[in-house]
């Protein structure tokens, strides 16, 4: 099966919110993605792509995963917490390896939305279960 380029512009794909179910778990209701990649949305295998948005004066809840995780900062400053004790100050052009099952969350300490690549080595967003702290 012979893959082929895929392009998509961020302007195209809609903002998503936690469901009523998600936020009972611990999601903030007020954080938004768009998925960009991954093998439903256009056949890659290995690699899920999403762009993130925490508004000014919200944060993503300290979450565990199995899956590891990468973040790239596009716009914003922002405050990582790891394993719900350590920080550490982020601002646009950061980059954070998560390994699997490590504790994180991020606060938006800033002035702007805090904006945001995340990408799992998995096939499918479905393969990601969030797990609230």
């Amino acid at each position: 099966h012979r893959m082929e380029i895929f392009y998509t512009s961020l302007a195209d794909i809609k903002w998503e919110k936690s469901t009523k179910a998600r936020v009972a778990s611990g999601a903030n209701p007020k954080t938004e993605w768009k998925h960009l990649i991954d093998n439903k949305i256009c056949g890659s295998e290995g690699v899920s792509v999403g762009y993130g948005k925490i508004p000014i004066g919200e944060y993503l809840p300290l979450h565990t995963h199995a899956p590891q995780e990468i973040y790239f900062v596009t716009k914003g400053t922002g405050m990582l917490t790891m394993d719900g004790d350590k920080t550490q100050n982020l601002g646009s052009g950061d980059t954070v390896y998560i390994p699997g099952k490590k504790r994180h969350g991020i606060t938006n300490t800033g002035n702007v939305d805090f904006e945001y690549l995340f990408i799992f080595m998995i096939n499918n967003w479905s393969d990601v279960k969030y797990d609230f702290q």
